[in-house]
């Protein structure tokens, strides 16, 4: 069947809308041209994409792959996994500065850095356009150690923007061994304008 039709529904008053009988079941699709309410729930499998301006209720989890996403008023309880996408560069950071947040808001470098670098946060369509004002990300960049390799500002869609680091002065050296753990605060404040808050701890 490829289409739905009701037809002789008696009892129906000419002009109003049709009460369909219990138990309609639609073996294909189905289009309607105008808005759809549904006084019950409503449970369905196998979608791509959920747009809801309501709650949602997931039956085992919400996974997120890529991009920037923003929970408003988000619940995770019942002891559920909460997972983040890392993504992961075999490979030293002055190297590979684009810090692209489509593959996850965790970068790690596997590579002992050598020198200096200045991050790129960025994404497919730039984050001056995933953001609005007001908007606030968290991106952590990790990088493994040494001496010489360190950041002491960012860039973000290509243009520089100094940082406002944890403690008031900018890093002057890399942890001497082991993994060093930027976590970067980005705060939209105007167009193509950020507030910019980063830290610099090291695991050896």
């Amino acid at each position: 069947m490829s289409d739905l039709r009701v037809t002789n529904l008696k009892g129906r008053t000419a002009g109003s809308a049709p009460t369909l009988p219990d138990g309609v079941v639609v073996s294909a699709a189905a289009t309607f041209s105008g808005n759809v309410s549904i006084a019950g729930t409503l449970t369905y499998e196998d979608v791509t994409n959920v747009d809801s301006i309501g709650i949602i209720t997931a039956r085992s989890g919400i996974i997120v792959t890529s991009g920037v996403s923003t929970f408003k008023g988000a619940d995770f309880d019942g002891g559920a996994l909460l997972k983040e996408k890392i993504n992961i560069t075999a490979g030293k950071l002055s190297d590979n500065t684009n810090i692209n947040v489509d593959n996850g808001m965790a970068h790690y470098f596997t590579t002992t850095e050598t020198t200096t670098s200045t991050p790129n946060i960025t994404s497919s369509v730039g984050i001056n356009t995933q953001m609005g004002v007001g908007d606030a990300m968290a991106v952590t960049i990790i990088t493994t150690a040494a001496a010489a390799g360190y950041s002491t500002c960012v860039n973000i869609d290509g243009a520089y923007n100094d940082v406002n680091w944890l403690g008031g002065a900018d890093p002057s050296t890399g942890g001497a061994s082991g993994i060093d753990v930027y976590a970067i605060q980005v705060i939209k404040t105007a167009s193509a304008t950020y507030k910019v808050l980063g830290s610099l701890n090291n695991f050896a």
